[in-house]
């Protein structure tokens, strides 16, 4: 961030009027008086094909950030760091949400643009962003701290790279920046909840992205295949909590065909479920578990290893060496378009994607389903969706931003979160996945039961011991004797838990 220019005695003037909310103390503030912190905004115009049917919408609460509605910060820069992979560089896993240089008619572009072009001018700040090559990330940020330069603002490193640099001094404490608030609904608290230690929480999802919602897993399935082979309807599956597991092996078993005839079941043929290495993770995260959670004192600690644990693990692992399972990443000399592509041509019942799917197959003519994760048994409470840590990255604050400098980053950040709260995301919800790339209605519901239930674990991000890699490898390796496994690992995993937490409280601490 550049120098700061701000107005001190007019913001001065502004916050004794209109009281600043900080992590700790904000819920309680907006509980008191729920309606200081709200307005009430109207819907927009309805669609002119409804016949005028939208225009009698209710009006929506809309709540408030406790942050002054304007400030003059001088033109001062916000800079924004975020990973890039040479190989993604012409799809929506390359952030899109952070910047956008016009108006083009796209409709997250152009939401992102409204957004920056209102923060900016009613905090007279300038957006910027850079997009850096995953593996320069951590060199340049080390570089930037050593040297205490100041450019950098926001970074984000993709979650698979980001465990050696959280393991760090590099950043700072996001439950101490001003004027973020982690009791709004701008702010995932299943993320902060997950991936906070000892009271410190060094990354965050947002609603100022919509990458990390992109790189949360679902199930997408073929409709013609759903009714030529006269399969109950999913999403009522889904509605009454019986979409589990065993529901989609037994589909998969079903549905599977030789179609040449040669006796194996190959890309040539049709596959019950088109799938990958990350089916393992995702699919046991889908039974509402964590590898990694917290212990009496609020700090990370390893408890996978319950019975249900290990049945849940066990149940994963045998549906991923059935005949009617494909595993994309066992095949050579493929990737992420061709194993979609299997699906768009007809070669699978089931297709396990990450939701930036959906926009990818926007342009093709496979008529296709969304649904959540399954769950492991019915009577499991609900469904969880998993965050993958290979297709996004969360918002970090390096240590340089420091006094007046972040106490302005805490304000914009909690202006740019809210406003997106309320225009980004909903864009992108309605506009670009229900109605722009989904195929029906049903699709949207589901879509909500995705979003809402998500579950981020330390374990995938900290990958403590290497038990994150080796457990996602459990599924291809055909690996059941994981009660064993896991007495041979955890003195390692909980040595290098200790050793973490131990760093971050005495890094937090000076």
């Amino acid at each position: 961030m550049k120098k700061l220019f701000l107005k001190a005695l007019a913001l001065l003037l502004v916050l004794t009027v209109l009281p600043l909310a900080g992590c700790s103390e904000s819920a309680e503030n907006t509980k008191d008086d729920p309606a200081a912190n709200t307005e009430v905004t109207s819907p927009d115009a309805a669609d002119p094909s409804s016949d005028g049917e939208g225009e009698a919408a209710a009006e929506e609460e809309r709540l408030k950030p406790n942050i002054p509605e304007s400030a003059d910060f001088g033109g001062d820069e916000i800079y924004f760091v975020v990973w890039e992979l040479d190989s993604w560089a012409d799809t929506v896993r390359q952030f899109r949400d952070i910047y956008a240089e016009s108006l083009t008619g796209e409709a997250i572009n152009d939401a992102v643009y409204n957004r920056n072009a209102l923060i900016e001018t009613n905090y007279n700040v300038k957006i910027t962003q850079e997009r850096m090559p995953i593996g320069n990330i951590d060199g340049a940020v080390s570089k930037a701290v050593s040297a205490g330069d100041t450019t950098y603002d926001v970074i984000y490193p993709r979650l698979y790279e980001a465990a050696a640099m959280y393991q760090k001094n590099y950043f700072t404490n996001l439950l101490n920046v001003p004027h973020i608030d982690f009791s709004m609904p701008w702010w995932d608290s299943n993320c902060a909840d997950s991936l906070s230690c000892a009271g410190i929480l060094l990354c965050a999802a947002t609603s100022i992205n919509v990458n990390d919602k992109d790189a949360t897993v679902a199930v997408a399935f073929s409709k013609q295949e759903a009714i030529n082979n006269q399969i109950p309807d999913l999403y009522t599956e889904v509605r009454e909590g019986t979409w589990t597991i065993d529901k989609i092996a037994a589909i998969s078993e079903a549905v599977v065909r030789d179609e040449n005839g040669d006796g194996t079941v190959t890309e040539d043929d049709f596959f019950g479920f088109l799938g990958a290495n990350d089916v393992m993770t995702s699919f046991w995260h889908g039974g509402g578990g964590l590898l990694c959670s917290k212990d009496e004192e609020g700090n990370f600690a390893f408890t996978f290893g319950s019975e249900r644990d290990i049945d849940v693990a066990v149940k994963v692992v045998e549906l991923m060496q059935q005949p009617w399972f494909m595993n994309h990443h066992k095949i050579t000399n493929t990737d992420d378009g061709y194993y979609t592509q299997l699906f768009e041509t007809g070669h699978g019942m089931f297709f396990w994607m990450r939701l930036d799917e959906v926009t990818n197959m926007r342009n093709g003519d496979t008529d296709f389903g969304i649904l959540p994760t399954p769950k492991y048994e019915e009577s499991q409470e609900k469904y969880y969706s998993f965050v993958s840590q290979h297709t996004t990255g969360l918002m970090s604050i390096p240590i340089t931003v420091a006094g007046d400098a972040l106490d302005e980053l805490g304000m914009v950040l909690e202006a740019l979160a809210a406003e997106s709260h309320y225009t980004l995301i909903p864009e992108y919800i309605e506009s670009s996945l229900k109605t722009k790339h989904a195929r029906d209605q049903e699709s949207g519901e589901m879509l909500d039961i995705i979003i809402n239930n998500r579950i981020f674990d330390p374990m995938t991000i900290y990958n403590f011991g290497g038990y994150g890699d080796k457990f996602q490898g459990y599924g291809p390796n055909n690996t059941t004797d994981i009660a064993s496994d896991i007495q041979k690992q955890k003195k390692v995993i909980d040595k290098t838990i200790a050793k973490m937490v131990d760093k971050m409280i005495a890094d937090s601490q000076g």
